[in-house]
């Protein structure tokens, strides 16, 4: 599955029907930022892993309320995890900082070392860096992008970062789908860029022109939609409006719960081992 069908995939799962889909935008942003608060802001060392667990339980409580699907999650996790794990991986060899004592738990041949320590850092870091990742793929998998933008508007975050990331998510879509027709205009012509029968330097020829006109034409779709917004009174100081909208009970409940859990139930694990 190419990125751009995973595009359209993440809209798809933000439009099912649950409890966790029906809740406000803002209720959902408030306790995704939460959760990543709470997890960066935890120490590391043996006591915060069973911290880090109680975290990612909730995670699994309400994706599983969700009713999103596990290869959803799994998929996504799996795609950015490279990013992150290199890093990881390397921390037992080294002396971490963080500690002013280390204790050597593995000796490797050649004199390498896994340091006890660094370890625990290594396992503390994969947590954060997984339930991180948990979070945003829970909140991309039940909320729309435009419900996002609605909330943040609603949580007065500025305006013009609103504006700015709302014609950001609809020209990614609207790249999307060029790209998809040029996709086909390939495949109807049996044009393969991986074909190896063809020639190399031809099939960077026709690869070049493309990405070439789908530049021009981004730069011909920018030009329209400018002149479009400004002949409707668009300026620097436009704004989209948002009605308010309260919070029903239910919903201050459930962010309440949300947001005590995230706070009061890693403190006492904390403490407690």
């Amino acid at each position: 599955m190419s990125l751009i069908d995973e595009l359209f995939d993440i809209e798809r799962e933000a439009y099912r029907n649950s409890p966790i889909h029906a809740l406000d935008s803002r209720v959902k942003l408030i306790l995704c930022l939460l959760g990543l608060l709470v997890t960066v802001l935890l120490p590391y060392g043996t006591a915060e892993l069973f911290a880090f667990m109680v975290i990612y339980m909730l995670f699994w409580g309400l994706y599983i309320l969700s009713g999103s699907s596990l290869r959803y999650y799994l998929v996504r996790l799996l795609l950015i995890m490279p990013f992150g794990l290199f890093f990881i991986i390397l921390q037992p060899f080294f002396p971490n900082p963080y500690y002013a004592v280390y204790h050597v738990a593995v000796t490797l041949p050649f004199g390498v070392h896994m340091y006890w320590e660094s370890i625990i850092f290594g396992l503390s870091l994969f947590a954060k860096f997984v339930i991180s990742l948990s979070f945003i793929i829970l909140l991309s998998a039940t909320t729309t992008m435009q419900a996002m933008l609605e909330g943040a508007a609603r949580l007065r975050i500025p305006r013009l970062f609103i504006v700015v990331m709302g014609l950001t998510i609809r020209y990614l879509y609207v790249f999307a789908l060029v790209y998809q027709k040029i996709q086909s205009a390939f495949a109807a012509r049996c044009f393969n860029g991986f074909d190896r029968r063809l020639p190399l330097r031809y099939r960077l020829n026709v690869i070049g022109n493309a990405a070439g006109s789908l530049f021009v034409r981004a730069l011909d779709q920018g030009e329209r939609t400018y002149a479009a917004m400004c002949c409707r009174g668009y300026s620097a100081n436009s704004a989209v409006f948002y009605a308010a909208k309260p919070l029903h009970a239910a919903e201050w409940v459930f962010f309440l719960f949300g947001a005590g859990y995230l706070i009061v139930f890693p403190v006492l694990v904390y403490w407690i081992f």
